[in-house]
């Protein structure tokens, strides 16, 4: 019989060989509210997909219709962000009627007394721990546990297979970053190698995107330099590499490497101190990302659709082109960047261009000289990077002046 490791290597040699991200997506009740509690009969969603909450069977047979579900960020699945919490209730996962019927999916969990219920596509099954249905096809999905699942623990499961609907209860279970193969990170930080420091002025490319490490300004205004740092910890609700932004920004310049783009999102972890944004060159101090919901900048609306309290994960959208984003912060960990190309071009702009607005006119000059001397932080009117403002970047605004 083939034994767990064995599983384990062959899913993972099978996905390597298929050319799968290992940059995903996790949704994880970051959209819910903290605290909300369902009872059976209850329905909610998360990042679209529909969620039921069902009767639960002990392990005697008997269903019991008086459990509950927490939205809670207690740690049980051992994830530092919010999870759901079933006591004695089961949450059916209902991906047929989320319109996107996933092959592969993956969650964590923490299975922390009594019984757990399994059902895949109507395959109901009721054992002590998941580690008993390690292995199996349920519903004509194959299920393995990769690590826990003994009970009393914390473990992480993947399911290989159409997955219709997904039903899990437990009597003390929590479970958290719910993955798909259709929650991909496009742009992942995963050419990137882990453990890899940028310190400011350091410059990379990932994904074809140009890259820079820059100061941060604290909220006081005073500036520092700090590192951006590869790092794979989970804190901006993703899987794989992200990037930990410890008092400092990190600029990605599209327009200057892959084209502007349109449609722009990325997720982050802010877990202490404050944040700046930049986008098209209009930079913003801010507290915490939901200071700028609603907000308007650099000609881009900005969007938190969760998170962004502080202490938390959330995402940020943007509509509109973006030509350049750089992000910042104390505490400060991205991920799963996306974007399409700019439908109108999104060629990239002339050397002379200190705000991204694809001309070179006066509002460049006005720059230049109102940023003239030694760059204290990011200065977009540096246009040849030197550390400061001067004669010659001036010379490639009127050379490049149209």
């Amino acid at each position: 019989m083939t034994n767990r490791n064995q599983l384990t290597s062959c899913i993972v040699t099978g996905l390597l060989l298929s050319g799968a991200s290992t940059a995903l997506a996790t949704p994880g009740y970051e959209d819910l509210p903290l605290g909300t509690i369902y009872a059976v009969g209850d329905s909610t969603s998360s990042e679209g997909l529909p969620i039921e909450f069902t009767p639960f069977q002990w392990w005697s047979g008997t269903w019991t219709v008086a459990g509950q579900a927490e939205i809670v960020r207690d740690g049980w699945a051992c994830t530092p962000n919010q999870e759901l919490g079933l006591n004695n209730i089961t949450a059916a996962f209902n991906y047929g009627a989320s319109g996107t019927v996933p092959s592969y999916v993956r969650f964590n969990f923490g299975e922390h007394g009594g019984n757990i219920n399994v059902s895949i596509n109507g395959d109901f099954h009721n054992v002590p721990n998941f580690l008993d249905l390690h292995g199996l096809n349920i519903g004509g999905a194959d299920f393995y546990v990769l690590s826990g699942g003994s009970g009393h623990d914390c473990g992480v499961v993947e399911i290989h297979g159409l997955v219709q609907k997904m039903e899990l209860g437990g009597q003390e279970l929590w479970i958290d970053n719910y993955t798909t193969e259709n929650d991909p990170c496009r742009y992942g930080y995963e050419d990137l190698t882990l453990g890899d420091v940028y310190l400011t002025g350091d410059m990379f490319m990932t994904s074809g995107i140009l890259c820079q490490a820059r100061p941060f300004q604290y909220s006081t205004g005073a500036w520092t330099n700090g590192a951006v740092r590869v790092v794979n910890t989970g804190l901006a609700c993703a899987t794989g590499n992200e990037l930990w932004c410890n008092r400092e920004m990190v600029r990605h310049d599209f327009a200057a490497s892959i084209g502007s783009m349109t449609d722009v999102s990325i997720q982050f972890g802010e877990y202490g101190g404050n944040i700046n944004v930049s986008i098209n060159g209009d930079f913003r101090n801010v507290d915490n990302f939901m200071d700028l919901d609603g907000m308007v900048v650099g000609g881009v609306l900005v969007t938190i659709p969760y998170g962004g309290l502080g202490n938390d994960c959330g995402k940020m959208t943007l509509d509109g082109t973006v030509h350049s984003l750089a992000l910042g912060g104390h505490e400060l960990w991205i991920d799963c960047l996306d974007g399409t190309p700019d439908p109108n071009g999104g060629q990239n702009p002339q050397p002379g261009d200190t705000n991204d607005d694809r001309k070179i006119d006066v509002m460049d000059l006005l720059n230049v000289i109102q940023s003239w001397g030694t760059c204290q932080g990011p200065c977009e009117a540096d246009l040849d990077e030197d550390g400061s403002v001067n004669v010659h970047d001036l010379l490639m605004v009127l050379e490049y002046w149209k």
